[in-house]
């Protein structure tokens, strides 16, 4: 058999099989989070967050325009299907050529060609169905396509390894050049694989002393050991319980910095012989880390800093100024060649091809002077551009100091962990990566944030290790790989040392920079808003050879140990077959459900309903990503609601932002009313100010006839007309922020209240669902419920009763299966009562706001008397959205079953009220003592027993009651209470 031909086979149907899985389970349209901007920054070459993604933006503007594909969303989406099925297609042909390379020479029979292919194939495979790669691979994020990338670099430097000394084999390294520039316009994980290329080079170019090279890769391990064990010391001591200022931590970075380069200097003085020659294992990776340097932060961010600084706000003479450094490096490229310099030669070309990839970023200094509708940090000049690829907006963070946010919210750093070090541990390098390479190797377990692994039915093997890493193992056995893909690429990195240390040391520094290095890099605090899995998605990428080299490992152990031919081939067919089983297709069917979005609208419902929530000309506080990205997707993209302008309070701190409010009018409906000068909308004027607990008062919308005011009603739905008789609204507007004894108030407070003043009553103005309380600057009293959004009313809510508008509400519920881009209320409910579909927590926990619309209605029924329409409200919210499904918290469903109740539904609170039990029964089990928190299992369960009349287990339940409080009276009273009402009467007459 021609084995190119089954070699190519393999490789196609790597693809095919990838590409038609992904396409099968890619999102419809618009995902959460970034998806929805960088759709729509895509579609009209607009300008995201910092640092920008050009080159992404460039790809989904050409892919926007596939002619055959209706949605736009699905259109962009596919970057990241073909994206991740090339990378599965590049893994393969990668992890042949890493075989073939230790092996010695490409396969000859067809048995060793099968036995190549199919280990490779698994190893693909096993990329492909594992979570977060599938997870990036069918939504319109950068992830996937900067997998590819990172991909593309590692085979191209293998297939310059092959023919290294082939005359123009300096091709392969100029097209990787080329790459790393073009990844900087995607993301910088792809330019992490410089130093894994610059080995390969040292290895197979200049390296002539094998022996010389492991000495010294040891004197490397032993250097970093002794500086990982002062570290490790020395966060140790760390054990401060306050966050420390900038200038501490910065003191902590610098003293740190001095330790390492002190003992660096130290080592490599000691050993300067051994380490600086060409057969040394530092150089590779001085010059690998120089040439990382030199690329990031160099040309990404130092380089527009000089050309700022030579040439200020104008833009010919840094235009001038860049063409003089490519014309310098030209002629630094004609020089070596005159002279037969040809590494330098090389070095200089792949400078300028990193400098060619890097100029996708001039599309985003010729958008943003163009004014789209989305121009975040407006970066329409040099100096403006600099501030946004050095991501200022988002401020400073330490590398060395581990605990150090000052965030109210994350505070839990320093009362949860005794030390930097314990946090360094247990939460950076286990929570936020171990515990991520088991989701995707060893199994999940659960979708619900801080989850941890699932090795089922071996979990408590599993927690033997677990608190090692400090890892959870639980979860159900459909979900657990059995920790087989895990276990398999753990012998491949062995059986890779074993038969090529050097490729698998390049292989190993991959994956440390891919994965803990960025990691440790990132320093994240806690908690993270997300899961960050994607973050280290190159590392899996990594993880996935090594299982390919792992069963070809097994194989081959498997020939050489069984020796009779026919039952060693035999042998080896069962370990192809056992591993293909238990790894891909054990990984495709743990996560095909819960990876398959093509029937999930949930996100894009989500913001419709947002955006339908909102009056005519409406302004709409938003809060966050979630809020606002899907909702700029539907404006810019497909054109619904753009008379509503949303304001995202987040970017509301910032100048340019409210700057764009105030003069910007992409689709002429008016920009927001602002009355600050445009000369005073900067960073120095907008800061967080002083503020002390301050009473505001507003005019209410004036009425000049008594027709003026039966319209002001009719428009707000007023049911109480005082505060309009008054002619004024007043609240206390609190402050947001404190230091010490100084109170003060956010930018984003100052600007709310700026807006609600100028206004005046023009346009109505929202908060959506989301926003916190503190972000209401005391309005919370004057918001009334209108579905999804909250409305500014010239009205108080009274105390005890629910603000809401009946009216506007019970349309929004009551549905629209037909979409509009015109005001038209009435949510968007698509499949939320499908069990077919799979929805994780985070869109589980969105649409709980479209129940929280349902219940808040149903408590006004209540409290009105209108019992017929309480149950139907709660009927209908139970077919739209069946807590079976969604899930819903017990206490909710416990309020759920007793609003039945109070209603004389008794059928509904009998069938709710039983499955509140059976989870109230279950929780007890788990925590007997939970008698404090609002929704305990005993207070849900007393209450079911007394409306159902179950005295005999009330009776049970106040005698657990009594083993964790032997001498409460209450209790001993309550047991005597239920023990009379469970004794038979006496019928005897006596």
């Amino acid at each position: 058999m021609n084995l190119k031909l089954l070699h190519r086979l393999y490789a196609a149907g790597v693809f095919l099989v990838t590409l038609i899985v992904y396409s099968m389970t890619v999102q419809p349209s618009v995902s959460f989070w970034d998806c929805g901007e960088f759709i729509a920054a895509s579609y009209y070459l607009q300008v995201p967050h910092p640092p920008g993604t050009p080159f992404f933006l460039i790809i989904g503007n050409i892919f926007s325009k596939i002619p055959f594909i209706e949605n736009i969303g699905l259109k962009v989406n596919l970057i990241s299907v073909f994206s991740s099925a090339l990378s599965t297609f590049l893994l393969y042909l990668i992890a042949v050529k890493l075989i073939n390379n230790f092996k010695g020479k490409k396969p000859e029979t067809i048995l060793n060609a099968i036995i190549t292919y199919t280990a490779a194939a698994i190893g693909a495979f096993s990329l492909a169905f594992s979570d977060t790669f599938w997870f990036n691979g069918v939504e319109a994020e950068v992830y996937a396509f900067s997998t590819l990338l990172v991909a593309a670099i590692i085979y191209l430097i293998i297939r310059w390894y092959e023919r290294a000394d082939n005359k123009d084999s300096e091709k392969y390294i100029l097209a990787i050049a080329y790459l790393v520039g073009l990844s900087t316009g995607v993301h910088l994980m792809s330019v992490l694989t410089i130093v894994p290329v610059v080995m390969v080079i040292f290895f197979r170019k200049y390296m002539d002393d094998e022996e010389a090279l492991k000495k010294t890769g040891y004197i490397l391990l032993t250097h970093a050991g002794i500086i990982l064990v002062l570290a490790l010391v020395w966060w140790a001591s760390e054990t401060s319980v306050t966050p420390p200022t900038n200038e501490q931590y910065s003191d902590f970075d610098t003293k740190f910095k001095l330790m390492f380069v002190g003992i660096s200097a130290i080592i490599m003085g000691i050993y300067w012989k051994k380490v600086f020659n060409k057969n040394s294992f530092y150089l590779p990776i001085i010059i690998g880390g120089i040439a990382l340097f030199a690329t990031y932060p160099g040309v990404v961010k130092f380089l527009p800093s000089l050309m700022t600084s030579i040439g200020k706000e104008n833009i010919v003479v840094e235009i001038i100024l860049f063409v003089l450094i490519l014309a310098t490096l030209g002629y630094a490229v004609y020089y070596t060649m005159k002279n037969n310099k040809p590494t330098l030669h090389m070095i200089f070309m792949s400078a300028i091809f990193i400098l060619l990839g890097f100029t996708t970023f001039s599309m985003v200094i010729i958008r943003a002077n163009q004014n789209p509708p989305m121009n975040e940090n407006e970066p329409n000049t040099f100096p403006e551009l600099e501030k946004y690829l050095n991501r200022e907006q988002y401020g400073d963070f330490p590398t060395f100091k581990r605990r150090f946010s000052s965030e109210p919210h994350q505070q839990r750093v320093f009362t949860n962990y005794s030390s930097d070090l314990d946090f360094f541990y247990d939460y950076q390098m286990n929570h936020m990566m171990t515990r991520y390479l088991l989701w995707n190797y060893a199994g999940r377990e659960g979708w619900v944030q801080d989850d941890g692994a699932n090795i089922a039915p071996f979990n408590s093997i599993g927690n033997i290790f677990g608190k090692i890493i400090r890892v959870n193992f639980e979860g159900k056995a459909s979900d657990s790989l059995f920790g087989i893909p895990l276990l398999i690429g753990l012998f491949g990195i062995y059986y890779h040392f074993r038969r090529d240390w050097k490729m698998a040391s390049v292989f190993m520094v991959a994956f440390i920079l891919l994965g803990y290095l960025t990691a440790f890099y990132q320093n994240q605090q806690q908690p993270q808003p997300r899961e960050r899995d994607y973050f280290y998605v190159g590392a899996f990428f990594v993880f996935s050879i090594w299982i390919a080299i792992g069963v070809r490992g097994l194989a081959d152990i498997v020939r050489k140990k069984i020796k009779k031919e026919t039952y060693g081939t035999a042998a080896v067919f069962g370990v192809l077959a056992f591993t293909f089983v238990l790894i891909p297709i054990k990984m495709l069917d743990a996560n095909y459900h819960t990876h398959d979005r093509s029937r999930n609208w949930v996100p894009w419902d989500y913001s419709y309903n947002i955006l339908q929530s909102t009056a005519s000309n409406g302004i709409l506080f938003t809060n966050g990503d979630n809020d606002t990205f899907p909702l700029w997707y539907l404006q810019d993209v497909e054109g619904v609601r753009r008379d509503v302008k949303i304001v995202n309070l987040s970017l509301l701190n910032t100048d340019w932002y409210v700057r764009q409010l105030k003069n910007n009018d992409p689709y002429g409906v008016g920009t927001v009313k602002i009355r600050i000068p445009d000369a005073r909308i900067n960073s120095t004027d907008l800061r967080p100010t002083q503020w002390s607990p301050t009473d505001i008062t507003i005019p209410t919308p004036r009425a000049g006839s008594q027709e003026e005011l039966l319209k002001i009603i009719n428009e707000y739905a007023i049911k109480d007309t005082s505060v309009i008789s008054a002619g004024k609204m007043m609240w206390k507007m609190s402050n947001t922020l404190t230091f010490g004894d100084i109170k003060a108030i956010r930018v984003q407070d100052i600007m709310v209240k700026e807006i609600v003043e100028a206004n005046n009553w023009e346009r109505p103005i929202y908060f959506a669902v989301t926003c916190s309380d503190d972000s209401k600057i005391g309005l919370q009293d004057y918001l009334k419920m209108e579905g999804m959004t909250f409305r500014l009313v010239p009205e108080r809510r009274q105390p005890g009763s629910e603000f809401i508008n009946e009216e506007m509400v019970k349309a929004q519920i009551e549905g629209n299966v037909v979409a509009s881009k015109s005001f038209l209320p009435g949510f968007r409910f698509t499949g939320l009562n499908d069990p077919t579909i799979f929805f994780d927590e985070n869109h589980t926990r969105m649409v709980q706001n479209y129940r929280n619309a349902f219940m808040r209605l149903a408590v006004y029924y209540r409290s009105v008397g209108d019992n017929q329409n309480l149950v139907a409200t709660l009927n209908n919210m139970n077919e739209k959205l069946p807590y079976k499904v969604l899930g819903m918290d017990n206490g909710l469903l416990f309020e759920v079953a007793n609003l039945y109740f109070f209603a004389g539904d008794r059928e509904k609170f009998s069938e709710i009220s039983a499955d509140v039990e059976t989870r109230a029964l279950a929780d007890l089990e788990k925590n007997p003592e939970d008698v404090q928190s609002y929704y305990n299992p005993y207070r849900l369960l007393i209450e079911i027993y007394e409306n159902t009349e179950q005295y005999d287990k009330l009776l049970a339940l106040w005698q657990k009651l009594e083993t964790l409080f032997p001498n409460d009276p209450t209790v001993k009273s309550n047991i005597e209470r239920y023990q009379q009402m469970t004794q038979p009467k006496d019928t005897s007459g006596n």
